[in-house]
């Protein structure tokens, strides 16, 4: 949601108990995915709507 932008990137940060898979989840996904670009030099974008859903942006350099 809107609400968990600003933690999602945090390490074993889940933003909804009830939507995660039966297996289990570790929290650590994004987390990692953050660390990765970021280690390319890369950014990160994220935006979520209510109703609408969640887009995810990854600008990596060319070089």
């Amino acid at each position: 949601s809107e609400a968990d932008i600003d933690k999602i990137f945090q390490r074993f940060y889940k933003a909804n108990q009830s939507r995660t898979r039966e297996e289990g989840s570790s929290g650590l996904g994004l987390s990692i995915c953050k660390k990765i670009i970021h280690l390319h030099h890369g950014e990160i974008f994220v935006e979520s709507k209510s109703e609408k859903g969640t887009k995810f942006t990854i600008k990596l350099p060319k070089n």
